[in-house]
């Protein structure tokens, strides 16, 4: 493949992996209607911040091994 077909194949991948973790952002914070994300992270709720920080990492994974 050459360098035109890499970076197709890479600016694909980034917008899967950023609307992936776009969406998935929004069905916690939908399915999570008392607890409002931006306030808490505000607030200094650590618990809120590990709870998106795993959230966020255990996506990645998961798209990087589909999207490979």
């Amino acid at each position: 493949m050459n360098l035109a077909n890499y970076l197709t194949s890479i600016l694909i991948s980034l917008g899967c992996g950023i609307v992936g973790f776009f969406a998935i952002y929004k069905l916690f914070d939908w399915l999570t209607p008392e607890l409002n994300f931006p306030v808490e992270l505000a607030k200094g709720n650590l618990a809120v911040a590990v709870f998106l920080a795993g959230l966020f990492v255990g996506v990645g994974l998961l798209l990087g091994s589909a999207i490979k």
